[in-house]
């Protein structure tokens, strides 16, 4: 898998190699594929050929695995995004990463099944800054989070997040790359129209937003670019 120091995927003539293809996006034809990486595909073929039953576990199984080694994949891309963005990053500019965390109960440790799937806790948003130096050398993180005993999760919430980080800052980045997961409270129309006010409110342009569908674990293929 090929992806280049600025984040761009290339086309490889093997298939089983093509990130392009994998993310359905490569019209361009491959002309063969990877022997060892066949081997996957053929040992499940022989072991249902070889077994007159449990042929469902057995695809369960083998959907299972491909679903890890996709979540490996995509890993990688969004890994090759991330450092892409630091690569870009100056002495004139900030990566803010941002994701909300699990809600928290404010009662007990422990949780029950019905009480972690249907949490009406506190909200934690965590913010991470990252800057470089003056003399731009040194890459400076901040981690920033902010709490709320109500328990939504919104445009509103996360704009005011955004804010409160910009205002303490002495000084302020003349433009910033944002990264962040495909949940609703990012990946809006309010929010998106709020954040293209920011080059009036806070002299900040906002170049891009990187918005996978979870940047968090890679669980998703999709990374999309909204540019202000």
């Amino acid at each position: 898998m090929v992806v280049t120091e600025h984040g761009m995927t290339v086309h490889d003539s093997c298939i089983n190699h093509c990130l392009l293809y994998a993310f359905g996006e490569c019209n361009v034809s491959h002309t063969h594929a990877c022997d060892k990486c066949q081997e996957i595909f053929l040992f499940f073929e022989e072991l249902k050929l070889e077994l007159n039953t449990c042929h469902q576990e057995i695809q369960e199984i083998q959907n299972r695995l491909l679903y890890y080694i996709s979540h490996q994949t995509r890993k990688v891309y969004l890994n090759a995004q991330f450092n892409a963005a630091l690569l870009d990053l100056d002495e004139n500019g900030a990566i803010i990463v941002v994701d909300y965390k699990m809600k928290i109960l404010p009662k007990s440790p422990r949780e029950t099944k019905q009480e972690f799937f249907g949490k009406k806790g506190w909200t934690l948003h965590t913010v991470l800054l990252y800057t470089k130096s003056t003399d731009n050398t040194n890459i400076d993180v901040q981690a920033i989070d902010h709490w709320s005993t109500d328990g939504r999760q919104d445009a509103w919430f996360t704009a005011s997040s955004l804010h409160s980080v910009i205002e303490s800052l002495e000084k302020k980045p003349k433009w910033v790359s944002i990264i962040s997961d495909n949940g609703p409270h990012y990946h809006n129309s309010e929010l998106m129209i709020i954040m293209s006010k920011w080059h009036g409110w806070y002299e900040i342009q906002v170049k891009r937003w990187i918005i996978s569908t979870d940047f968090c674990n890679i669980l998703g293929h999709e990374i999309f670019y909204k540019n202000f």
